[in-house]
C-alpha cells in the first residue's frame, strides 16, 4: 500500500500505523497484491496536522451585547435595551462602538432613536480604573451637537451601556481629550463620574 502527494514525515507516520495494523490482524499482501493508493483527504486530520488546534473559536465569530437606545411614548422618554453584535464583548470600546453605530430599520420600526449625533466617535481605548471600577471614555466634539435633554439623554445612553461590562460602575468624560462634566438626566452637571444612579429617572421601565 504507498500514500501519495503527502509530506515525508507524514507518510512514515500512516506506514508506521499501517504495519502495526497488519500485525495486530494478521494480515499482509500476497506477492501478487496490487497497491492501493490513499489521497490525503483519506487520511485522519490528526495525522496530517500532528499538531492540531484546540480552539473553537471562529475566526470573526461575534457575541450580542446590550446597548441603551431611547423610546419616547407620549411625554415619557426612556431608555431601553437592544441586541447588536460584536467580536469582542469583554472591550468596553467595542460595546461603545456598537451603540454609536446608526440606529436600523428594524430598531426605528420598533419607535427606537438614538439621542448620540451621527458623526460622534470614540477616541483611543476607555481605561479602566479596576479599584474604584471606573471607565475613562474620550468622546469626540460632535457629540455637543444636541444639548439640554438630548445631551442628558446621550451621556445616559453611554453610562448604562459600559456599565453593563462587568467591573465597571462609574464613568468619567473626557472630550476631545479634555476632562468633561456629564449632565445627569435633569441636565445638572455632575463633578467627577457619573453612575446609573444619575440617570434613574430614563430607566427602562
Amino acid at each position: 500500500m504507498t500514500v501519495t502527494h503527502l509530506p515525508a514525515a507524514t507518510r512514515r507516520t500512516v506506514a508506521a500505523l499501517l504495519a502495526l495494523l497488519l500485525v495486530a490482524t494478521g494480515c499482509g499482501l500476497g506477492a501478487n497484491s496490487e497497491p492501493d493508493e490513499i489521497t490525503a483527504d483519506e487520511i485522519p486530520a490528526d495525522l496530517l496536522d500532528p499538531n492540531p488546534s484546540t480552539s473553537t473559536t471562529r475566526e470573526g465569530a461575534t457575541a450580542t451585547v446590550t446597548v441603551y437606545l431611547i423610546r419616547r411614548t407620549g411625554s415619557d422618554t426612556r431608555l431601553a435595551p437592544v441586541s447588536r453584535e460584536v467580536e469582542d464583548p469583554t472591550r468596553p470600546g467595542t460595546r461603545l462602538e456598537a451603540l454609536l453605530q446608526p440606529t436600523t430599520e428594524q430598531e426605528q420600526a420598533q419607535g427606537l432613536t438614538s439621542s448620540i449625533p451621527t458623526g460622534t466617535v470614540l477616541l483611543g481605548t476607555p481605561e479602566l480604573d479596576a479599584a474604584n471600577q471606573e471607565l475613562v471614555v474620550d468622546l469626540s466634539s460632535a457629540l455637543f451637537d444636541v444639548e439640554g435633554p438630548e445631551l442628558a439623554q446621550a451621556f445616559a445612553q453611554i453610562v448604562w451601556t459600559v456599565t453593563e461590562l462587568e467591573g465597571v460602575r462609574r464613568v468619567r468624560f473626557l472630550v476631545d481629550g479634555e476632562p468633561q462634566r456629564a449632565p445627569d438626566a435633569e441636565g445638572v452637571e455632575q463633578d467627577g463620574a457619573v453612575t446609573t444612579a444619575d440617570y434613574r429617572s430614563l430607566a427602562p421601565q
